[in-house]
């Protein structure tokens, strides 16, 4: 059986990105590929939660230790390049606005599923109606000089 909303092709793009970053305590494979490295705290070096779908609870885990040489928590990592891009974003992007597919909630009118099946107007089946037969349709203004605060 095969979908109709998902077109296979046989052959894989080939060729590199124009720029991986590889946030890791590990140098493994996604490491070596990469173009930067920028080194994170391991399990001992910060407080962090962990979790995973393999079992029900979550594994709370207590620095025991400083990060070593020029590595970073997870957070700080990502508050620096918040911090970067904020800077940047108020000389070049200022605000912007985005059209996005607002999601749906469940057993709600404006859920899309329906008792015998959902028309789809992709194919033709009904008119497209955001909030009904389609998702609902939102503008929404990006404030990007702000991502740090």
């Amino acid at each position: 059986r095969t979908s109709r909303e998902i077109t296979w092709h046989p052959e894989a793009p080939v060729g590199k990105l124009d720029l991986m970053v590889d946030i890791n305590f590990r140098l493994n494979s996604t490491g070596a590929n990469a173009d930067i490295v920028l080194p994170t705290a391991t399990w001992y070096e910060k407080y962090d939660l962990n979790t995973t779908d393999m079992h029900p609870f979550i594994h709370p885990l207590t620095k025991a230790v400083d990060p070593g040489w020029e590595s970073r928590s997870d957070w700080q990592i990502f508050a620096a390049i918040a911090k970067a891009f904020s800077a940047l974003a108020e000389k070049h992007l200022g605000q912007r606005k985005d059209v996005v597919a607002t999601p749906l909630l469940h057993d709600t009118p404006a859920e899309l599923g329906q008792a015998l099946g959902p028309k789809d107007w992709r194919r033709g089946e009904c008119e497209p109606v955001p909030g009904k037969t389609m998702p609902q349709i939102t503008v929404v203004t990006r404030d990007y000089a702000r991502v740090h605060e």
